[in-house]
């Protein structure tokens, strides 16, 4: 029974999840997309572009500001940082603003730790008038936890009940 189970573990280990190819979960309507938490992951699909999934900066009711998802790797701190902005983006996006929180500080001319620049905002920082959106959308969650979750379970019976694959060819 043990070698059932372990063969059924492994099964589904190595199975396609069933969600594999399907849409998101749920569509976002613009008031609640500028609800959410700055750093939440949207998928995002733009007029003539497939859908993206990118981590929110900033919503109002003309725009939708966002990191860009092939955005060069930034430290934590600075991660951190430019989700804290909030509705200053949309003075340093449009009006030339900065935001400063020492030694950090954000404008149009890039992301920069004191004198140093970090980044370029275009290659970080996406803005997208609202006219643009087609479509807002959670997500799907990935089911990665749980297949670590199961192989570890199948290891473990695999491991108690001795079970080895058979090497001899059958006849």
């Amino acid at each position: 029974m043990k070698r059932v189970i372990a063969m059924i573990l492994i099964g589904l280990l190595v199975a396609p999840p069933a969600s594999a190819g399907q849409k998101p979960l749920k569509t976002i309507d613009w008031q609640k997309a500028q609800t959410l938490k700055p750093g939440t992951a949207i998928v995002l699909t733009v007029t003539g572009s497939q859908p993206t999934k990118v981590r929110l900066l900033f919503a109002d009711e003309a725009m939708l500001i966002t990191l860009k998802p092939s955005a060069p790797k930034l430290p934590a701190e600075v991660e951190q940082f430019l989700l804290d902005v909030g509705p200053r983006w949309t003075s340093i996006i449009n009006d030339r603003g900065k935001y400063t929180f020492e030694p950090l500080r954000v404008s149009q001319d890039g992301i920069f730790d004191r004198d140093k620049k970090l980044a370029d905002l275009a290659d970080v920082v996406q803005q997208t008038p609202r006219a643009s959106v087609r479509e807002i959308a959670e997500p799907r969650h990935s089911h990665r936890r749980l297949y670590i979750l199961i192989a570890v379970l199948a290891a473990l019976i695999v491991g108690q009940t001795g079970f080895q694959p058979s090497s001899t060819p059958r006849e």
